[in-house]
């Protein structure tokens, strides 16, 4: 048995789930509902590609979310309850298994977001907006591998535990810690070197450097290098965009990669 039968069974078994479902909804209604509202809110001209810097705020809350719910059980459960030696001991590899798992999640995820991109595309454009294509598409594709390297992560947590109790702690502790506590705690950090006259205006480029890696601050930087025409990057070679890229392709391998190093020179218990 090959990884592409295992991706198909794991894509399956995964979009039946209701609480996937219930988030997969939430990600395709939040993308489309501000699709919708963008030429309310939002400043002219209107076009696919500056909705990109519209919705990325959305994207990078809700996309990890999906993905680390995705991800985390993928291994850890059948771990746990002995059905990974079972599955083991058929005539697959481990890494067959991994990449199975993987790409079965990661298939249910891209095509919400494609589905979804494409009734958000339709709104922006009629009857006032503006089709950008070649950005849109980039901003898509941008969107999917950001899910891919969420899901990967999500994998990551599963290969790297030995119980589903830990998968969800690690996992959810690495959502909340770069989607929600990473940026305030960089500005604190800021707001306190100026308090302490450090530094007289923005963090140095270094500083900014750091603060810029989780996935959701490599995903913005490339949707206004890329993407989005109102937005601009500033600062020294290492804070643009194609050195995001880079990061970005470091995100989606380097995790999972560690992970499963871990996980296949390790006895499954």
């Amino acid at each position: 048995m090959t990884w592409p039968v295992l991706a198909r069974q794991e894509g399956r078994l995964t979009a039946e789930s209701r609480t996937v479902k219930i988030l997969l909804g939430l990600l395709g209604v939040g993308i489309v509902v501000a699709a919708y509202v963008y030429p309310i809110v939002g400043d002219e001209p209107f076009t696919t590609a500056r909705f990109s810097g519209f919705v990325s705020g959305w994207v990078t809350t809700v996309v990890p979310l999906v993905g680390v719910m995705l991800g985390y059980n993928a291994v850890v459960s059948e771990r746990e309850s002995g059905a990974l030696r079972l599955h083991l001991s058929l005539p697959y590899s481990r890494k067959a298994l991994v990449v199975g798992k993987l790409a079965g999640r990661v298939g249910v995820l891209a095509a919400t977001i494609l589905l979804a991109m494409v009734g958000a595309g339709v709104l922006v454009v009629y009857p006032f907006g503006t089709l950008a294509l070649a950005e849109f598409l980039g901003f898509v594709a941008l969107t999917v591998v950001f899910g891919i390297v969420w899901t990967a992560i999500g994998v990551a947590v599963s290969l790297a535990v030995a119980t589903k109790q830990r998968a969800i702690v690690l996992g959810f502790g690495l959502f909340a810690l770069f989607t929600l506590v990473w940026d305030p705690l960089g500005t604190a950090v800021e707001l306190g070197l100026r308090a302490a006259g450090l530094i007289g205006g923005e963090l140095p480029g270094p500083a900014r450097f750091v603060l810029g890696l989780t996935p959701g601050n490599v995903f913005d930087r490339l949707t206004a290098g890329f993407i989005d025409p109102s937005a601009s990057l500033a600062g020294p070679w290492y804070l643009s965009e194609w050195v995001a890229l880079v990061l970005l392709g470091c995100w989606t391998v380097g995790p999972l990669w560690l992970a499963y190093r871990r996980f296949a020179g390790r006895d499954i218990a």
